[in-house]
């Protein structure tokens, strides 16, 4: 890929704390609304718009987070708390670009669920050896409510009693942003997403939940020990809810054809995970299991994660040439 474009006059990293300042400045946090993931590292495109396209990256995937498996409160109704997303991700590389489509449903016992359809672009400018991503999504937000098996916990809650036994859907528009400093083994990222904060009513004149907006910081890297390991460190910091959420993890790899490691999330879970690599390369399969290690007895306490991607065709026209493409297989991307 060649990166036509170049910033040598902006220092990448006062442009990224320049957002980072801006962004978490001026947040205004009410509750935690998107799911979390334990091999977020994996998800590139669904953690910053502007891996899209990111070293040619070119990709299909699916994954899915079973949490707190066969977890049933006495106030909700049964079933998992349950997250499946959908991420694709093609470069377009005469124009240095990178788009991707992200699709998320998201559901709970109480009947309570949000799904979302977002397109998003990135452009990326080389400086120097690194290039400077910055991307932006913009979709759907949906926010649905099932009253049929939603247990009404307070009988004088006026707008619980509107919403029973009716299935109600909305959709609002959303949009995300991200910026991301990476060179050939290590990338540094900013995101922002619900930066408009979608408000939902839920048909209901009490109605008025707005989604908040959340950042995070994250980064990782690639870490060669020998000929045959590597060792792959990896990390986030969220904000929401008027808190940080840190994360940290390392996975070893061998040769390209599985690894193994582990993270620990802060005040919440310990997290153990493994994959490997198919088909010359081109199917990678990882799994997590995260065991709670806070307030577990009020859990479940296992969670499950299930990651599946396939490497698609890298569409790059022949005589381009530029800086390296690491395939996104477990490494940085």
């Amino acid at each position: 890929m060649r990166f036509q474009k170049h910033l040598a006059s902006v220092p990448a990293f006062t442009v990224l704390c320049f957002c980072i300042v801006w962004l978490l400045g001026g947040l205004n946090i009410y509750a935690q609304q998107d799911p979390g993931l334990s091999m977020f590292h994996l998800n590139s495109i669904n953690q910053n718009p502007a891996n899209s396209g990111l070293r040619g990256a070119s990709f299909a995937q699916l994954h899915y987070r079973n949490q707190w498996t066969q977890y049933e409160a006495t106030v909700e109704g049964p079933g998992n708390l349950g997250t499946q997303l959908l991420a694709v991700s093609l470069p377009i590389s005469k124009m240095n670009l990178g788009v991707g489509l992200i699709v998320m449903s998201d559901k709970t016992p109480s009947g309570v669920g949000q799904q979302g359809m977002k397109l998003q672009v990135a452009y990326h400018y080389a400086i120097g050896e690194a290039i400077l991503s910055m991307g932006i999504r913009g979709g759907l937000q949906g926010k649905s409510f099932d009253g049929r098996v939603y247990r009404i916990r307070d009988d004088n809650d006026p707008i619980a009693s509107q919403l029973s036994g009716k299935v109600i859907s909305q959709n609002q528009f959303d949009v995300g942003a991200g910026i991301i400093y990476s060179k050939d083994n290590w990338q540094v990222g900013l995101s922002a997403d619900h930066i408009t904060s979608p408000k939902f009513t839920m048909d209901t004149p009490q109605g008025n939940l707005a989604v908040p907006l959340i950042a995070a910081v994250n980064g990782s890297a690639e870490l060669a020990l020998s000929e045959n390991f590597s060792v792959m460190p990896f990390g986030q910091l969220r904000y929401y809810s008027g808190r940080f959420l840190p994360e940290l993890g390392s996975r070893l790899g061998f040769k390209d054809m599985f690894w193994a490691g582990g993270s620990f999330r802060l005040n919440d879970a310990a997290i153990a995970m493994a994959g490997l690599s198919l088909l010359r390369q081109k199917l990678d399969i990882g799994y997590s299991l995260d065991v709670s290690v806070v307030q577990a007895a009020v859990k479940a306490p296992l969670t499950h994660e299930i990651f599946v991607r396939f490497q698609l065709p890298s569409f790059q026209p022949n005589g381009i040439k530029g800086l390296p493409v690491r395939t996104p297989r477990f490494k940085i991307l």
